[in-house]
């Protein structure tokens, strides 16, 4: 059976392919050979939300790229992502982007990026830990296109999974929260921070130039400090690395699975 991030990664190429058309879980979950609830629970572990939030927050969006890229009328647009009438895209528009799509339209300001969400909670399988990230994952696609050539960070937690076991999960909830700081603090303000497993985080930098990569790699590694969670003092440490050099065919599954080759060579230098 193929591992949880290439199913995941066939799950949104195919959500991908068929944004404008008519999209269910059960469909998704049977062209991917896995089951509704195995992908469920893979989705949110990973992408930190569930499927249908994660298809609609795609295909707004998407929209808001139509707003500003093409003519098209908001009707004709909201028709494209399934939509039957102007109201009801409107208010499902707001829900994402705050704004309608006619005052989205007139001021123009998309960035390419997908909003920044004002409180993105993540939970594990089990639902336990709660956190955040800095950016929505349906970015991921325009991310790919647009940062091809940019350096990239990726950064995982030493010796994690002995901290669940010896020192229970509450103090590898903590040391996951202490990582996620450490990694946020090093980032600019332009970078795309995703955290793309339990462990695992990415940083994609705005630019080619090596020089903030490396910067931030140092700081995340040189940051050794302890935590203390219920008297027990803990070190958190960090694997972690500067990479360039994307493959000529971006796609998603792609760089998740390189991005899970460059981690498993960075635990063994």
């Amino acid at each position: 059976m193929a591992n949880s991030v290439e199913v995941l990664m066939d799950v949104l190429e195919y959500i991908e392919k068929n944004i404008a058309g008519e999209i269910s879980v059960e469909e998704i979950a049977k062209e991917c050979g896995i089951s509704v609830s195995s992908m469920q629970k893979r989705f949110k572990y990973i992408f930190h939300m569930p499927v249908k939030e994660y298809i609609l927050r795609r295909r707004f969006t998407c929209a808001a790229k139509d707003l500003i890229n093409t003519e098209d009328s908001i009707l004709t647009i909201a028709l494209k992502y399934g939509y039957s009438n102007h109201e009801s895209f409107t208010r499902g528009f707001r829900q994402v982007w705050m704004i309608t799509p006619n005052e989205y339209r007139k001021k123009r300001h998309f960035t390419g990026h997908t909003p920044k969400l004002s409180k993105e909670m993540i939970s594990d399988p089990e639902g336990d830990f709660m956190s955040r990230t800095k950016y929505d994952i349906t970015e991921l696609y325009d991310v790919l296109r647009q940062r091809k050539d940019n350096v990239y960070v990726c950064a995982d937690i030493k010796h994690l999974m002995w901290v669940n076991d010896n020192l229970g999960r509450k103090a590898g909830d903590a040391v996951i929260l202490e990582t996620m700081r450490r990694i946020e603090e090093a980032c600019s303000e332009d970078d795309i921070f995703l955290r793309i497993g339990g462990d695992e985080f990415v940083v994609f930098t705005n630019s080619s130039d090596r020089t903030h990569a490396d910067e931030m790699v140092n700081a995340i590694r040189n940051d050794h400090g302890k935590i203390t969670v219920d008297g027990k003092e803990i070190t958190v440490e960090t694997h972690v690395g500067a990479f360039v050099g994307f493959p000529d065919r971006i796609s998603a599954k792609n760089v998740f699975n390189m991005i899970a080759g460059n981690i498993d060579e960075i635990h063994r230098t």
